[in-house]
């Protein structure tokens, strides 16, 4: 069974996947809680979320020790240089973070592209220890092949924290990093609501407060919170007890549902902006697109509802219907009206894009559910080919193979 779709399979005797007093326990420590061999969290992907959790972090009055992965030599340079520090704005006020450890990851593979003269072919990091918590904040494209290169440092009591955006992420690491289920780390997912947005390396301005939503992806379809692994317990006690973060542990039917919600925006803000070049308020502003909104609304409210996972939670039907979707689409694209949308900054910037784990996964699951999700099969293929066409314009190479849809 998809890792994905285990998420209800856990929720059938509470509303959520904890109790109260279990949820007083993970805060305070737990009398029967586990130790922890190390504190020591990993963050992988210093943009604007890495940077972001890494300074809220190091705020903390007992701060655990926070090492950033580097896969560049040149950018790991560049920190070095700069002091490794992290400076987030806010409201004009600069705070400048150090304090923070850093480790080059070498040859990972380039995640934005391949070279005409042939593919990469990492290899693995030469550091042999053991990675115990992890936080991945690089892109969804990119994951597999940062995640393959420590692989060797991540054990079965570790635990991963995905704060991305898309779905079908862990799907892909499971089978092409961790095959064995015995073998593999404890998953965690976090859907991230800030307004964050990268001023230049490094440097991050915070420019909406927001809050992370997490769960932990239970190992067993009986498993409750304190029954989870210490290192996942330690990273969502360390990430709700962070003031700036506003973390909050939700159970796993719930936050599935959120992802499908944020997943449903994303769906039609992202690709719209790259299809008409414009910024998110655009999109309200022209009839036609407006139409074309409805349109693949209606295919991405089908397959959500048809999901045979969200059968028998309450609410499914009115949650996910057209009308609702359109009025959360509505209502980001008021409040960020004036800005580009991350997709379309990458495609100008000609960067890869995450439409596979976005539209790309609403196709993918109608085809398992027999619907033809034409328009997004059609918004999918436009993105990526305008996406390589500027990949080619800014560095005349050869961009990664895409995925077979």
């Amino acid at each position: 069974m998809h890792t994905w779709k285990r998420l209800l399979t856990t929720t059938s005797k509470h509303s959520y996947w904890w109790t109260k007093e279990e949820d007083e326990q993970v805060h305070t420590g737990g009398k029967n809680r586990t130790k922890i061999t190390t504190q020591r969290i990993y963050i992988l992907g210093l943009g604007n979320v890495g940077s972001f959790v890494g300074h809220s972090l190091a705020q903390l009055p007992s701060r655990p020790p926070i090492t950033f992965l580097f896969s560049k030599r040149d950018t790991f340079n560049h920190w070095n240089q700069r002091g490794r520090m992290i400076e987030t704005v806010k409201d004009g006020i600069s705070y400048m973070q150090d304090g923070f450890d850093a480790e080059l990851v070498p040859h990972i593979v380039d995640f934005k592209f391949e070279t005409a003269q042939g593919q990469s072919n990492p290899s693995k990091s030469g550091n042999s220890d053991v990675i115990h918590h992890l936080i991945v904040c690089v892109k969804a494209y990119a994951t597999v092949s940062a995640i393959k290169n420590i692989a060797h440092r991540l054990k079965p009591e570790s635990s991963i924290l995905f704060l991305q955006n898309g779905m079908g992420i862990i799907d892909e690491i499971n089978n092409q990093v961790f095959p064995d289920p015995s073998a593999r780390p404890n998953y965690m997912i976090g859907i991230i609501s800030h307004g964050i947005y990268l001023n230049k390396p490094f440097s991050i301005v915070h420019a909406g407060q927001g809050t992370i939503a997490i769960t932990i992806l239970p190992r067993r379809s009986s498993e409750l919170l304190l029954q989870s692994s210490p290192t996942a317990l330690y990273l969502l006690r360390t990430m709700t007890r962070t003031p700036k973060l506003t973390a909050v542990g939700f159970s796993p039917t719930d936050l599935l549902q959120i992802q499908l919600e944020k997943l449903a925006i994303n769906a039609i803000i992202n690709p719209l902006t790259v299809a008409f070049d414009c910024t998110n308020g655009d999109l309200l502003q022209q009839p036609s697109a407006t139409r074309v909104m409805r349109l693949l609304l209606a295919e991405i409210s089908l397959v959500i509802r048809s999901l045979p996972e969200l059968q028998g939670v309450l609410n499914v039907k009115m949650r996910y219907a057209p009308g609702r979707l359109e009025s959360l689409v509505v209502n980001v694209a008021k409040a960020t009206a004036t800005n580009k949308s991350s997709m379309l900054q990458d495609v100008q910037k000609g960067y890869p894009v995450e439409i596979d784990y976005i539209n790309g996964f609403i196709v993918r699951k109608g085809e398992e559910l027999g619907i033809q999700c034409v328009l997004n099969y059609m918004i999918l293929h436009m993105v990526r080919a305008k996406s390589r066409i500027e990949m080619k314009k800014s560095h005349n190479i050869l961009p990664l193979e895409e995925r077979s849809l």
